[in-house]
């Protein structure tokens, strides 16, 4: 199977930014579409600037025409488009216009299969008629009650047509793998690049899952950048300045957060703070003025609900380190971080339950720990005079 091409889909209405993800994305993508709110917006000069800047790329023009195909499709063929697109509803009259003005400009027309009911019958008249390629496509609406293209990508291509398929919808780096073993030639993203903390970063991940390259390895690593990348830059300060204010220091949590908690425990101690861990044993009691660090995903766990009511009690303040951006301990908190983004946390393949969370957490506290280090001019010899001489 030849190599699948990545293609964007560009829907800002925002022409200059258009521009900016493409210069972004550009090492990494194959074809920039042209999202039919951004082309209903900018109009054929952007599909000029795009050819101009872009020579040895791709360029999809998602018309989605509806009628007088020949005559909608030619001027943006004209303009350099190598791509347009045409429903599949439309009929057959009108996909043999875009096909026509496609062959005159010795470029493709492609087929989109949103909404047709028969999708199969669709695909063949379109291959009959001379289509290049075949568009299978779960739209916004669909996705957003749950529908995917991947049933409907595995049923066109077992037809064995003469004609590339292109899928899209909600695909992702997680779901990259399962669209190139279905069928696909032309593996179509949006969000899951343009709405990353970095496109660039997303597009070269989606890369390399489409190639075949990442590795468990490289996943997870790419997992925890993308977490810390959406996470809030100022966070690493803010903690500082909590820290530097609290008399004394208490961090809690729950199963592996627990232990994350003893590692940044006891780094706090190198650094030269007052630390203790909830439930050890010689844990003194809390008091106003101290600072009490929780670290759980859920924000839920009800002993950690228990630890935060009573310092809340006692006029300590309460800082949540979490995956979520409500919950019952972030509610009585004076301070929430939450680590990336909600949707970020969804199923993610090798990465069980709260690992995602836990080594993202683990990264932020080490990186803080290296804030100040360097901020107080703290030399590593005297951490390590303060570390346990009996092991």
């Amino acid at each position: 199977m030849a190599r699948p091409l990545i293609q964007l889909a560009l829907d800002s209405l925002d022409f200059n930014q258009t521009i900016s993800l493409a210069e972004q994305t550009a090492p990494y993508v194959d074809i920039f579409e042209i999202g039919t709110p951004c082309i209903k917006h900018n109009g054929i000069e952007l599909v000029k600037e795009l050819r101009t800047r872009f020579p040895n790329k791709l360029i999809l023009v998602d018309l989605k025409t509806m009628d007088a195909g020949e005559y909608e499709a030619t001027p943006f063929y004209a303009a350099g488009a190598d791509i347009c697109t045409v429903l599949g509803v439309s009929g057959s009259a009108t996909m043999a216009g875009v096909i026509k003005a496609a062959k005159a400009y010795h470029a493709e027309a492609q087929i989109d299969l949103i909404n047709v009911p028969d999708k199969l019958a669709c695909a063949r008249e379109a291959a009959r008629l001379g289509a290049n390629i075949i568009g299978v496509h779960t739209g916004l609406d669909a996705q957003a009650a749950g529908q995917t293209p991947f049933a409907d990508l595995q049923a066109i291509a077992s037809l064995g047509l003469k004609v590339r398929l292109s899928v899209a919808g909600g695909i992702k780096q997680s779901t990259v793998k399962q669209v190139v073993e279905s069928g696909a030639d032309i593996i179509v993203v949006g969000a899951a690049i343009y709405g990353a903390a970095s496109p660039a970063d997303a597009a070269r991940m989606i890369r390399d899952a489409a190639d075949g390259k990442v590795t468990h390895q490289q996943m997870v690593v790419d997992k925890i950048w993308s977490i810390l990348s959406a996470t809030e830059d100022s966070n690493a300060v803010r903690l500082t300045r909590m820290l530097d204010r609290a008399s004394r220091i208490f961090v809690s949590g729950a199963g592996r957060s627990g232990l994350i908690c003893k590692f940044f425990a006891m780094r706090l101690m190198h650094s030269g703070y007052d630390v203790s861990v909830v439930g050890e044993i010689v844990t003194p009691s809390i008091k106003r003025g101290d600072l009490l660090i929780i670290i759980s995903g859920s924000g839920e766990t009800e002993q950690l609900v228990a630890f935060t009511k009573k310092a809340r009690d006692v006029g300590a303040d309460i800082l949540l380190i979490t995956a979520k951006a409500k919950s019952t301990i972030g509610d009585m908190a004076d301070g929430v971080f939450q680590m990336g983004t909600t949707d970020q946390y969804g199923k993610v393949v090798g990465m069980p339950m709260g690992t995602v969370f836990e080594l993202s957490t683990l990264f932020f506290l080490e990186a803080l720990i290296s804030h100040i280090i360097h901020e107080k001019g703290i030399p590593e010899e005297e951490m390590r005079s303060r570390h346990a001489n009996m092991e």
